[in-house]
């Protein structure tokens, strides 16, 4: 009895063994399509595939898409679906390859719209972020170390005079004598006599070591002094153009270089070549010798941009200090004036002494940067 018992559970497993086997096997072989007759194969939606390549700017023909399955999950609402007609007679706004769903943003009822895609450069600046292209040379880009991607510092550097506020020129103003007729012009601690109520201008001085200054009145620069000797007050004229002072201060920090030197561009011929201009022609033999980059685009905020490019424009000299990758902290620095130097650095006024070296010293002599690097060409 319990035999047969356990013959008929053996019997029971064996055939719902099989079912499980001929179940597995159905759903294994391939329906009419040659597709699994799985319930997410059939779950497919029409959608419009490019049947060709279609260049950017043509118009799409009858035979240029068609109609084709496409997995339910997968399409998205700027797919183009149910009919082709959407499409046939519009203008591609790019290169459409052969097989690639067409959606919305690639064709266009208007010829005239068929702007490109934009720039691969432009993917990489931030949103609220702009690039702008300033000079470079050895000295301010850090010995041409700079790589796209780096992190720098702009440090500026200008000269700065004093200005009149009316005529916006450089101090001092040339002085002019204003009498009237029958007045002289005093020189040499000779006392000039009174001007009169209405003047007129006599004569134009500005060649004289000293002037004389009616009434001791100060002139808008310079000093005016009055000499107790001749008893006569003179005009304290400069011996030479007013010196301008030199400032240096971090004016942007922790910003991205986009890329370091001209950026290239597609030609008719579908090859990339650099955008310059004056570029020596490829015959010459120059054209084989690399030529460093003398300009560098930093990604800056709208105002940083608006400030560089007033610098640039106002012929101030920026150099870019390379930061480490590992750093983002921002500094707070000093603007460097010859006064901060010398308080800063202990360094002293030198004494006037009573002897000085041979031959006179009148500015530095240290040699040029590309005379430290051209050496002399082995002998043979």
């Amino acid at each position: 009895m319990r035999r047969g018992r356990l013959l008929i559970l053996v019997a029971i497993i064996l055939l719902l063994g099989v079912a499980a086997v001929f179940l597995w096997m159905r759903r294994q072989t391939p329906g009419p399509s040659g597709v699994a007759a799985t319930p997410a194969a059939l779950d497919r939606q029409n959608v419009v595939i490019a049947a060709q390549d279609i260049s950017r700017g043509a118009v799409i023909p009858e035979n240029g898409v068609i109609l084709a399955p496409f997995p339910a999950d997968a399409v998205v609402e700027t797919m183009i679906t149910g009919d082709v007609t959407q499409v046939i007679g519009r203008y591609a706004r790019q290169d459409i390859a052969r097989g690639l769903p067409v959606t919305t943003g690639m064709i266009t009822d208007e010829a005239g719209d068929l702007l490109g895609t934009g720039s691969t450069a432009s993917v990489a600046i931030p949103p609220g972020y702009t690039a702008i292209a300033v000079p470079m040379n050895r000295l301010s880009g850090v010995a041409y170390a700079l790589r796209d991607g780096d992190s720098v510092d702009v440090i500026g550097t200008m000269l700065m005079v004093d200005l009149d506020t009316d005529f916006q020129t450089i101090l001092p103003n040339n002085t002019a004598a204003l009498l009237s007729p029958g007045d002289t012009v005093a020189t040499g601690g000779v006392q000039a006599e009174p001007p009169s109520s209405q003047l007129v201008v006599e004569e134009l001085i500005n060649s004289l070591t000293a002037q004389t200054v009616s009434g001791g009145a100060a002139s808008p620069v310079g000093n005016a002094t009055f000499d107790e000797t001749v008893g006569q007050p003179f005009y304290q004229v400069p011996s030479e153009a007013q010196r301008p002072r030199l400032v240096s201060q971090t004016l942007i920090q922790d910003i991205t270089v986009l890329h370091v030197g001209n950026f290239f561009y597609t030609d008719e011929r579908g090859e990339e070549v650099p955008n310059s201009i004056g570029a020596v022609p490829a015959t010459d033999a120059l054209a084989s010798i690399p030529q460093p980059p003398d300009l560098i685009t930093l990604i800056v905020t709208p105002q940083d941009a608006v400030t560089l490019n007033y610098l640039v424009y106002a012929g101030a000299e920026l150099s870019l200090a390379l930061r480490s990758a590992a750093d983002s902290t921002v500094a707070t620095t000093e603007a460097v004036t010859l006064e901060y130097l010398l308080n800063t650095y202990n360094i002293p006024v030198p004494t006037k002494l009573p002897y000085g070296l041979e031959p006179r010293i009148d500015s530095l002599l240290s040699p040029a940067p590309q005379d430290i690097l051209v050496q002399p060409a082995p002998t043979q």
